[in-house]
């Protein structure tokens, strides 16, 4: 009798497969938002600084011709490559738990009911070029770093000829 019983205690302390499975996949998914949210925010981050330093560039402009208005776009281009570092963090960090998540769709639910595995085909298909990592996932950096190279030359050429 004391035997059946630490038997079934054995049974019901060790987790079904698939409720252990459910559960890193609910990680995963929270992991997956998690990530996809930072890399959402230092996208805007990027923007609203790139705009906060041209603008405070800009105004420097109009005012007088200093050799330290260099500062604002090499700052900008600075800030800008940081915040592009961070974000290609959480984009690989995103792509790994997609990956893993995908993977245990598999064992959980039937093929016509995967989201992150048909999500993982098309984000591969939609980033497999240069262009479409260029203009649609790294979009925000991309025009914030030309506008401050933009404003580099400017720089350069009004310091040199004068405006």
């Amino acid at each position: 009798m004391l035997e059946s019983k630490s038997n079934q205690v054995e049974q019901s302390a060790k987790p079904d497969w698939k409720d252990t499975h459910a559960k890193a996949y609910s990680e995963a998914c929270n992991t997956l938002r998690h990530y996809s949210n930072a890399s959402l925010t230092v996208r805007v981050l990027s923007v609203v600084q790139g705009i906060a330093i041209l603008a405070a560039w800009a105004y420097a402009l109009t005012q007088k011709i200093s050799p330290l208005m260099i500062v604002f776009p090499i700052a900008g281009l600075l800030f800008t490559v940081l915040l592009y570092r961070f974000h290609i963090g959480y984009f690989r960090a995103t792509v790994f738990f997609y990956n893993k998540a995908a993977k245990i769709e598999e064992k959980l639910f039937d093929p016509e009911f995967r989201p992150i595995e048909a999500y993982n085909e098309k984000h591969a298909k939609l980033y497999e070029s240069i262009w479409g990592k260029l203009f649609t996932l790294n979009a925000p950096f991309a025009l914030i770093g030309t506008l401050f190279i933009l404003a580099l030359v400017i720089t350069f050429w009004a310091l040199k000829y004068g405006i």
